[in-house]
């Protein structure tokens, strides 16, 4: 038994399967979306040497800042790889100005700081190398002795 059609169109044709049906292929398609914004590396770098956050970078260059979470989330991506490699610059230049003030304006708090971030020194000793000292006070006289006082 066949099946019943309405109006007339065959389901083959209504799915686009009939070789027959005409389709629009003098126009060309148009994209779908918005553009593709392209983000600019040396601008990333200029961030990252900033620390500038996903929300002031998407402002700053007008988009969303989805655009940006997924541009910073790719670690191949150009924009990515140009924000890290501002930061790392920062972070050099900043440790050269700390250890160029600590040591030729002799900065103590400066010096103690950098002691400790890259020598591993410490306020608390080690309890492994420090001695143990136990303080025992004697009194002079004993009390309820009154010999020396009048």
């Amino acid at each position: 038994m066949k099946k019943q059609q309405r109006g007339g169109t065959s389901a083959s044709a209504c799915r686009g399967i009939n070789k027959m049906a005409t389709t629009k292929k003098d126009k060309p398609k148009k994209p779908v979306g918005r553009p593709r914004i392209e983000l600019d590396p040396k601008q990333a770098k200029i961030f990252g040497y900033f620390r500038a956050t996903y929300d002031t970078m998407a402002e700053q260059i007008g988009c969303h800042v989805d655009t940006i979470r997924a541009a910073m989330q790719d670690e191949n991506s150009e924009f990515s790889k140009a924000y890290k490699n501002g930061f790392s610059s920062m972070k050099m230049k900043l440790s050269e100005a700390q250890v160029k003030t600590a040591i030729e304006e002799h900065n103590p708090t400066l010096l103690v700081w950098l002691g400790k971030q890259y020598l591993g020194q410490k306020d608390i000793p080690d309890s492994e190398t420090s001695q143990n000292v136990t303080i025992i006070l004697k009194p002079k006289q004993l009390a309820g002795s009154d010999d020396d006082q009048d």
